[in-house]
């Protein structure tokens, strides 16, 4: 039964019980719309003149109330999801790479498969009662965030979503109950063959989650190392050593732990052992305070900008406030760039000193076939 959120997403535009085309009514009132599915949320968002927000209302109500639930439509995104599978997941190069190490690397969590699905047959097995199921049982308003921004008012919002949602029955309560991973105590090792043009080289460890007071240093690390060209990594292994042709670092971000990624593509010439060796040398090897005050500082300005700039727009905003309260409330994360700037460079070498052990790595060695 995986890949139902990213399947229902789809499933959301194919008309609701009194609008039967969903996309025509919003085209109408000259509005755009989408949207995306990750490991933890759905989002969906519209943009349209403010002057018809009730519009909006309306149509976002009437499909939380009831979709058509047709047959015939369920199929066609069946479908449509299948072939989505097949052409961003198997049909492309180093498409099933993520797929594979997250199935590798959670042995556990839900978060071992991505929101599309873990396999076809899962997607070609759902039933209209599969989806009917889902719906009711995360599709009510006690579940969902609903977000407004823009040129309207509060004292003039409220009234039109308690009239257009108020009647909508609320849903069964539910709790975050997920299976959570073990800490990984011995290094693991997987290695796939795939006809790609040349190998790829992953290796993960464990960090928190979304909400943990860690995050914020867990994040500038991963930038620190491998986030642009003046990041550690690639200015050792790329620019300096040649060992990889691009490398980078980051982590997933999801709401429960999840990885610290470090990731790259060995230059021609160097065998993905050779390069796995040297990496592992440089970063077990490095001196215990190895982070310091310029760097530190460089990687906060970046964020400072990145979060200024994702502020600037109006469907920035909104879709910020709404992600943060779903994952706690929005109040949290009002001083986002205070988190991130009151991180020290103390936390950050601790950090790096107690994940950055070769028990609790999880390798892998995507290779091309018959290199």
């Amino acid at each position: 039964m995986t890949g139902m959120a990213h399947l229902f997403e789809h499933f959301m535009f194919t008309g609701s019980k009194n609008i039967p085309d969903y996309d025509a009514q919003l085209q109408s009132v000259g509005a755009i719309n989408n949207a995306y599915t990750t490991q933890d949320i759905t989002h969906y968002y519209i943009t349209l003149p403010a002057v018809n927000i009730e519009h909006a209302l309306w149509l976002e109500s009437d499909r939380m109330l009831e979709l058509a639930f047709q047959q015939e439509k369920l199929d066609i995104q069946k479908h449509v999801v299948i072939e989505e599978f097949k052409e961003n997941f198997l049909n492309r190069p180093y498409g099933d790479l993520w797929l594979l190490y997250n199935q590798f690397y959670f042995q556990k969590h839900p978060y071992q498969w991505l929101p599309i699905g873990k396999e076809i047959s899962h997607i070609e097995k759902v039933s209209m009662e599969d989806m009917k199921n889902f719906f009711y049982r995360f599709y009510r308003p006690n579940n969902a965030v609903l977000t407004i921004s823009g040129n309207v008012h509060f004292e003039e919002i409220v009234p039109l979503v308690e009239k257009w949602f108020g009647p909508i029955p609320a849903g069964p309560t539910l709790e975050r109950q997920y299976p959570q991973e073990d800490h990984p105590t011995q290094h693991r090792m997987y290695e796939v063959e795939r006809n790609v043009p040349a190998d790829m080289l992953f290796k993960g460890w464990s960090t928190c989650g979304r909400l943990d007071k860690d995050f914020y240093a867990y994040d500038m690390l991963s930038d620190l190392f491998g986030s642009g060209q003046s990041s550690y990594l690639y200015k050792k292994f790329v620019m300096e050593d040649a060992v990889f042709t691009d490398i980078s670092a980051y982590i997933t971000g999801t709401l429960d732990p999840g990885i610290f990624i470090v990731g790259g593509r060995p230059a021609e010439g160097i065998s993905i052992e050779e390069a796995d060796k040297r990496l592992s040398d440089y970063l077990y090897q490095l001196p215990k305070n190895c982070i310091n005050t310029h760097d530190l500082q460089k990687v906060k300005n970046r964020v400072e900008s990145i979060i200024l700039q994702n502020d600037i727009k109006i469907e920035d905003r909104s879709s910020s406030l709404a992600v943060a309260e779903c994952f706690s409330c929005a109040e949290d994360f009002n001083d986002e760039t205070n988190r991130y700037f009151t991180v020290s460079e103390e936390q950050i070498n601790t950090l790096y000193n107690n994940m950055f052990r070769q028990e609790q790595e999880t390798t892998m060695y995507y290779q091309a076939a018959n290199s």
